[in-house]
């Protein structure tokens, strides 16, 4: 077995077995010494070694292990060998159009690669035109022509080519970038070549220098500073007109989206009507409403369609009045937004509650079904949000329920109403809370839950909610249907979270959700039905396994049985409560989640 060892070829890490090794170091010993008269000597043995470590590398990467005698001796083939090359420059003296010695490996194909010698800025188009054998000045007009009339497309398209193609920074890339077989002599051939352009740039600043000295100087500057000066003029005026014309563009979607914006406001106003009258309640409300809407929205659209009559019929300058004035309206415009907001939200800055408790009949069987009841309003007027908001010539139905889940302190179900609403001052958020009518019905072991709260169609929306406590004895279920669930605002407790998003138990669900009460909180019975194909369990589910430790809030009597019946019964007895028990911040929170819903 031959022994293995890893070297280090032009700065590649290569395993290779020890016998190949010497039969490379004698070969790249001989290379040494037939470049030795040639000029760059150096810079020819190290780009004919950075050719064979691509070679080793891609043997390393069809699956061999290391790099064994047969390889390099493919290799050396492939590339030639001093002596080779000695007797075909013998034969060519003699004979014309000699060929050179078969290759083991096929001539390379052609790769892309950014050209360095021939580049004006990365060397993509000098790349390209190598690639394809196409003069670069071809690929250079197209993306000019794609810079300017494609919105910058040419631009973006170089920027990407000059990130994602490499550089031919040695001879063999270069000689790969036109196609040529990369072999001892071509290598030496591109070496040399850029050695004598690089002595002919020097003897160009020699005669350069020479000119300057004789008096030339002042006019090769004269032509330099007239090929710069224009080249730059030049390339102001494109991007000066790309610029131009991507904003007005820009302006001519924006004009296009507000006209359409406008149109759908006018064409929605008799749906928009009712939810103003809904929010506005004094008549300065109503006064600052209608400047706020047409100067705070309209002159920015008037603004937009002077600037480009301007543009298009060239026309300088205008009436300066005209300016002032539209400034002027939109001040004012703003001035009665800022008004109207701070006269609405004074109306918010009052909280009140109105408790009651619902006579609940115990359910058979330990278990209470929550279902949302059947809508038996037809609404003939007007349903806005999916139905979440319904106006009617005398009632007003609002989708703003939200359901706390409790363990309850007896052995017993208990379910709480709490009415509650802000206002600008106590008595009317008192008045608006005692306004709102919710129905809740009963039928054996279903509890039916209604699918909104009715105000009156005089009263003003001031974040009117019912909240429904459902407290659940130790030991028994609750059942959640689907549709209920996706209905109302469930919350894991009094002033709990409420589920959403990662924290949603209904994340992966099929079909109702199945709790059931324990000492430590709610265990979720269809933990092991879900869908949730994800990896890592939500936050939740790793702390608190899906329960919400019960609260030790207040204590409640246990309400008397009702009597068996199948029909619904609704009982409720009402709490007057001062409005400091709501923190202002969570009354806040849940007006602006309910707005959510409703948008959403």
């Amino acid at each position: 077995m031959k022994k293995i060892i890893n070297i280090n070829l032009a700065s590649r890490l290569i395993p290779i077995e020890d016998s190949a090794y010497e039969i490379l170091r004698q070969y790249l010993e001989s290379l040494k010494r037939y470049f030795a008269r040639e000029d760059g000597a150096d810079e020819i043995v190290s780009d004919i070694e950075s050719r064979i470590a691509e070679l080793f590398q891609d043997i390393l990467k069809k699956g061999a292990h290391c790099i064994t005698d047969e390889d390099v001796q493919a290799i050396k083939a492939s590339m030639g060998t001093p002596e080779q090359f000695e007797e075909t420059a013998a034969d060519t003296n003699q004979t014309a159009g000699q060929e050179q010695p078969a290759s083991a490996y096929p001539r390379p194909r052609k790769r892309l690669y950014r050209d360095p010698d021939n580049k004006v800025l990365g060397g993509v188009c000098s790349g390209l035109g190598a690639y394809l054998n196409v003069d670069p000045v071809v690929f250079r007009i197209i993306f000019a022509l794609l810079a300017i009339g494609g919105f910058g497309t040419g631009i973006l398209v170089y920027f990407i080519l000059w990130i994602a193609t490499p550089e031919a920074n040695t001879a063999a890339e270069k000689l790969q970038m036109r196609g040529e077989r990369v072999d001892l002599n071509n290598i030496k051939a591109t070496v040399q070549d850029e050695i004598n352009a690089l002595k002919g740039q020097f003897k160009n600043v020699g005669d350069d220098v020479r000119n300057f000295s004789q008096g030339r100087g002042r006019q090769v500057g004269d032509d330099i500073e007239r090929i710069f000066r224009n080249f730059f003029t030049g390339l102001g005026k494109v991007l000066l007109f790309v610029t131009k014309g991507f904003f007005y563009f820009l302006a001519v979607v924006i004009l296009f989206s507000l006209i359409v914006a406008g149109i759908a406001m006018a064409a929605s106003s008799a749906v928009l009507f009712p939810l103003k009258s809904l929010v506005l309640a004094t008549p300065m409300q109503n006064f600052l409403f209608w400047p706020a809407i047409i100067f705070l929205l309209g002159i920015p659209v008037v603004a937009l369609v002077v600037f480009i009559i301007r543009k298009l019929t060239g026309v300088k300058q205008t009436s300066r009045y005209v300016g002032y004035t539209l400034s002027l309206l939109w001040v004012i415009g703003l001035m009665c937004g800022i008004g109207l907001a701070i006269s609405v939200g004074k109306d918010f800055r009052t909280n009140y509650r109105d408790e009651g408790i619902f006579t609940l009949q115990q359910p058979s069987h330990g278990k209470l079904i929550v279902k949302k009841a059947d809508d038996m309003v037809e609404i003939e007027d007007v349903e806005l949000f999916d139905g979440r908001l319904r106006v009617t010539d005398d009632t007003t139905i609002i989708d703003n329920i939200w359901v706390d889940i409790e363990r309850s302190e007896t052995d017993s179900f208990q379910v709480e109403i709490s009415r509650r609403s802000s206002g600008r001052t106590v008595s009317q958020a008192r008045n608006l809370a005692r306004e709102i009518e919710v129905r809740l019905s009963q039928q054996d072991s279903v509890l039916y839950l209604p699918a909104g709260i009715s105000i009156p169609r005089h009263s003003r929306f001031r974040g009117q909610r019912v909240i429904i406590t459902i407290k659940v004895p130790v030991g028994k279920n609750l059942d959640i249907d689907d549709e209920a669930f996706h209905r109302y605002n469930f919350r894991r407790g009094r002033h709990g979270d409420w589920w959403d998003g990662w924290d949603d138990w209904d994340h992966g669900r099929n079909g109702s959700m199945q709790l059931r009460m324990t000492p430590d909180g709610l265990d979720d019975l269809n933990e092991d039905k879900r869908d949730d194909t994800r990896e890592t369990p939500i936050e939740d589910s790793l702390q608190d396994h899906y329960r919400y430790k019960g609260n030790e809030e207040k204590k409640q009597d246990t309400p008397a049985p009702a009597p068996e019946d199948s029909k619904p019964v609704t009982h409720t007895s009402h709490t007057a409560t001062a409005q400091l028990d709501i923190p202002e911040v969570e009354s806040a929170s849940m007006i602006l989640y309910s707005v959510y819903n409703m948008l959403k």
